[in-house]
This record gives C-alpha cells, sequence and structure tokens, in this order.
C-alpha cells in the first residue's frame, strides 16, 4: 500500500510573515512619531520650508527654534554651504505654523542667552505681498553680548598693569624719607587752591553770570548771522578762483618791467642825459635861467614904473616931447 505524501501547512507560514510586516511597520511608525516627538515637530501638521542665506549665522545649528514674538512656529532643518568664496551658508527653515509671512520679513539670528544658544526670530514686515514656499528671505546676525569679551580682557589687563605700576610708585614715595609729609603737603595746597577757586567763583557768581549771558547771546547773534557769514565766504571763495584764473606772472612780469624802465630813466637823469637831466644836473643852465628871470622882473617893474618910456602916445598929431 502506497504511503499518502502530506502537504506542508502554508497558512501558519504566511500567518507569521504577516506579523512580521505588521510588526516593522508599527516598529518605523512610533519611531518616525518618537523622532518627530523629541524634535519638537508635528508629526501630521503641514510644513512650509523657507530658506534664509548667512555670511556667519552666529553659531545656528539644525533643530534651532524659530520664533514670532517669542512663539515657536518651527525650527531649523538644515544648514549647508553654499560657497566658500566669499562664505554663503544657507539654513533651511521648516514652518510647522499656518503663518503668512509678508514678502519684506527678516530673519534674526539672536543669542538665547548668556548661557549660549542660538535661536531665529521672524520679524514680520508690512508687504501686502506674502512668501511662497522654498522663498528666501532677508538676514541678519545680532552679535553675542559675550563677543568683545577677549577684547575687553585685553583693555582691562593694560588698566591693571598701569595701576599696578602707579601703586608701586606711590609706594616708593611713601616709604622714602620725608615722602609722607610731602604728600600731605601737596594734598593740602590741592584742597587749598580748590578752596580758593571755589571762593573766587562764589564772589564773582554775578559776573560768571553775566559771563554766560553773554557767551549765550553772542552764540545766538553767531547763529543769527549764519547767512550772512556764508555768502562772504561765498564771496571770498569765487575772489580766490577769480585770482587763481587770472594771469598773476604776467602781471608781475609786466610791473618788474615799469620799475625797470623808471629806474632806468632815474639813471639818466643823475648821468645829466636829456633835457630833464641837463635842467636837474647843469648848474650854469640853472644860473642862466634865475638871471634871465631876474632881468625880465626887472624890465617889469620898470615898465610899471616908467611906462611914457617905453610908450610913445601921439594926440592931435603932435608929438609929446621926451623930457
Amino acid at each position: 500500500m502506497e504511503k499518502e505524501t502530506i502537504k506542508p501547512d502554508n497558512s501558519a507560514h504566511k500567518k507569521s510573515k504577516l506579523k512580521v510586516g505588521i510588526f516593522c511597520i508599527v516598529a518605523v511608525i512610533v519611531f518616525y512619531l518618537g523622532a518627530c516627538f523629541f524634535k519638537g515637530v508635528s508629526a501630521f501638521g503641514k510644513k512650509t520650508y523657507y530658506y534664509a542665506v548667512f555670511e556667519n549665522t552666529g553659531g545656528l545649528q539644525a533643530s534651532n527654534a524659530v520664533m514670532l514674538n517669542g512663539y515657536k512656529i518651527g525650527q531649523v532643518t538644515n544648514v549647508t554651504m553654499l560657497s566658500d568664496n566669499p562664505v554663503r551658508l544657507c539654513a533651511e527653515l521648516m514652518i510647522t505654523e499656518p503663518v503668512n509671512i509678508p514678502k519684506d520679513s527678516k530673519v534674526q539670528v539672536a543669542p538665547k542667552d548668556l548661557l549660549g544658544g542660538t535661536v531665529i526670530n521672524i520679524l514680520m514686515g508690512t508687504d501686502t505681498k506674502f512668501l511662497r514656499e522654498k522663498d528666501t528671505m532677508a538676514t541678519f546676525v545680532v552679535p553675542a553680548m559675550t563677543d568683545g569679551i577677549d577684547e575687553m580682557k585685553t583693555k582691562i589687563n593694560s588698566i591693571l598693569v598701569s595701576v599696578d605700576t602707579i601703586a608701586l610708585s606711590l609706594k616708593d614715595v611713601l616709604s622714602s624719607e620725608g615722602g609722607a609729609q610731602d604728600l600731605k603737603g601737596t594734598l593740602a595746597n590741592l584742597e587749598q587752591t580748590t578752596a580758593n577757586l571755589t571762593y573766587i567763583l562764589a564772589a564773582n557768581k554775578d559776573k560768571v553770570g553775566k559771563l554766560v549771558t553773554n557767551l549765550e547771546a553772542f552764540s545766538n547773534t553767531l547763529q543769527a548771522a549764519s547767512p550772512e557769514l556764508e555768502s562772504i565766504v561765498s564771496n571770498l571763495d569765487n575772489i580766490s578762483d577769480s585770482l587763481a584764473q587770472a594771469n598773476v606772472k604776467q602781471l608781475v612780469n609786466d610791473a618788474s618791467k615799469a620799475v625797470g624802465d623808471i629806474q632806468l630813466m632815474v639813471d639818466k637823469m643823475q648821468r645829466g642825459e636829456g633835457t630833464l637831466g641837463q635842467i636837474v644836473n647843469n648848474d650854469t643852465l640853472y644860473t642862466n635861467l634865475e638871471k634871465s628871470l631876474d632881468s625880465f622882473n626887472a624890465l617889469l617893474v620898470d615898465l610899471k614904473a616908467n611906462p611914457k618910456k617905453y610908450i610913445n602916445v601921439t594926440v592931435f598929431g603932435k608929438k609929446e616931447k621926451t623930457k
């Protein structure tokens, strides 16, 4: 009698594979939900992505929160380098809240607190048009409060060295013979000088007040006369421009030539050349001229005294006899 062939039960095997598949799917879903939970991201909400480009991200990292007026509306999902010369870094922002962001809005990267950390703030603009998904937003970075500490530390160290030097010098003065007494006298003189100055100011309070009033009045007058002063300065500027454009060199050359001609004429006069030089230098000509003038003067006097001597007048055809 032939043995019957027993067929394997495939239904149980299929059920076990189905269970394994369902377990894997559930595990993936749980892993995804857990990852979203730890990241602080809603697993089923709508996500909108924007981009922000920086030269310096100020320590920005993926998973940093994106805030709007102190309320978290998303987070940074990725930071990548676009170029290294110049350095340009791109941050991907995932927004999980239904927010309409105007086109002129800006992304601000600011320090979270003194202990460190960075947060992104969305500063809403006023544009009536809104950003679309995957648009790029304008950015700026707020320096951290601790950025200048190293430089400040260097300056403080320098100040402390100076203070230490002063303290050592003061110590040397006090430890020297009579140093304390000299310092005491110096302080007393300084106190006396301060007291004298206070007394002078108090005694001349009215004069000082009047001086301040006069200075204020002068300032007001100067301010009122400012347009006229500007006009004067403008005129002086025009004069300087005119002088700069004038042929000053030619003018100086002409003046020098004129002075040379005058000097030449004076030299000729001194040497007795020309009529003017003869008159100035020839004593005989001057003497003869003086004698001629004296003779002419004597003739005029005699003519006035004896006119009949020089003028012969006939009356009715009869000639008067000359005595």
